[in-house]
């Protein structure tokens, strides 16, 4: 398999990582407007299967240059740019896989309308794979592997929180913050409008709205989650069909980027400061950190302190009806870049949870999936999980029932 990997920032590297020590991939091309960027996680991998390039992932011509005799295309930059990206792909003859996205594809889910491009990749024998990172991808994987049980769908639940042992019981308002990525975007998403569907519709919810109590596997535990602008019930009411009738985000309430959006420093609007016209979300571009690399910072000594002491739980709670009875599913996924040392020995690295996904995804479009523009749950789960855990990796979810 020959990839094109367009960016090489805090996914790229990881994911051009593990396509490295993958037996099928012959060929990478590890692109970024900046080549340095490129040239720094390719010599960080040391692979003679990557060369790298320059590239604009908003010029199609360009990705389309690029993407000529490849297989695949995964797209790392930032979503907004997907249709670009997309598009050279389309022209170049390449399947297209991307972790996140959104416009136009959020409001054409909403209304119901024809996906961008979709009839173009179906016509051209080509699958265009959107959302197959960690949240959204692995979990709609697994949302449909549940789904399919049921007669009945009723509703989707999706909660996702961190949390941190080993530190002051204030860490998390004291503490400066840092998401781990992006934090403009983070912080765009944190006051964006959320869509929930509800009664079988779409609806837009203010950020911060439906604040209820949680519980997560331990040792995060009850957490306070909200409404959070996301993928998954974008395309989740379209694809899972079964009679759905509700499907919610919520993420788990954090402080920082709540005051942030409580006070209007996320507004892009201008306003007068003595005299000086800004735009409150610049000041707070100005003051935050800026988004790093992880893969080059990576710290094996790290290790053991995060496996310990850093966690995540990711739950999707699924209710239905399968042979007549009511039934309550709950899938539980935790940190997914645990335990790091065994990862980072099979792949590289151990930022695998988005990158593992969209590369395992690539390969299932090459070998034969839908044609057209599909999401993660639109795969088939059975053949999607074999894949991954055909790579090693040793991640475990759980899965509960409740009659």
């Amino acid at each position: 398999m020959k990839v094109l990997v367009v960016g090489a920032g805090g996914q790229g590297g990881p994911c051009a990582s593990i396509l490295a020590r993958n037996s099928n991939v012959e060929r990478i091309l590890l692109t970024d407007l900046e080549l340095q960027a490129a040239q720094k996680v390719a010599g960080k991998i040391g692979s003679d299967k990557i060369q790298t390039g320059k590239l604009d992932a908003t010029d199609s011509a360009a990705v389309t240059a690029a993407a000529k005799g490849m297989d695949a295309v995964i797209d790392l930059v930032m979503p907004w740019m997907a249709r670009h990206v997309m598009q050279g792909a389309l022209q170049a003859g390449a399947h297209y896989v991307n972790t996140a996205f959104d416009v136009p594809f959020w409001d054409e889910l909403a209304k119901g309308a024809a996906l961008t491009l979709h009839r173009e990749f179906q016509e051209a024998n080509l699958t265009a794979l959107l959302g197959m990172g960690m949240a959204p991808g692995f979990i709609n994987v697994l949302i449909r592997q549940q789904t399919d049980r049921l007669d009945r769908v009723d509703s989707i639940k999706l909660r996702l929180a961190k949390g941190k042992t080993g530190g002051g019981p204030y860490d998390d308002i004291v503490s400066p913050w840092n998401p781990g990525w992006a934090p403009i975007q983070a912080l765009k998403d944190c006051a964006n409008e959320a869509i929930c569907f509800e009664d079988g519709a779409y609806r837009y919810m203010p950020p911060y709205s439906g604040i209820e109590s949680w519980k997560f596997a331990e040792p995060i535990g009850e957490k306070l989650v909200s409404h959070h602008s996301h993928e998954e019930p974008y395309s989740l009411p379209r694809t899972i069909g079964k009679g759905l009738r509700y499907c919610d985000f919520k993420y788990y309430v954090s402080h920082q980027p709540a005051a942030l959006v409580s006070l209007g420093l996320t507004g892009e609007e201008e306003i007068d400061v003595k005299g000086v016209k800004v735009k409150p979300l610049d000041v707070c571009a100005a003051l935050l950190p800026k988004a790093g690399n992880a893969f080059l910072e990576e710290d094996a000594g790290s290790f053991e302190y995060q496996d310990k002491h850093v966690f995540m739980d990711m739950v999707a709670e699924i209710k239905g009806q399968a042979a007549g009875r009511d039934v309550t599913l709950r899938i539980s996924c935790p940190k997914m870049t645990a335990p790091a040392k065994r990862i980072c020995e099979l792949f590289g690295t151990s930022l695998v949870n988005v990158a593992l996904p969209a590369v395992t995804g690539a390969e299932r479009i090459v070998e034969g999936e839908k044609k057209g523009v599909i999401f993660a749950e639109e795969l088939d789960p059975a053949r999607y999980l074999e894949k991954l855990q055909a790579t090693g990796y040793p991640y475990r979810w759980s899965v509960s029932e409740e009659t």
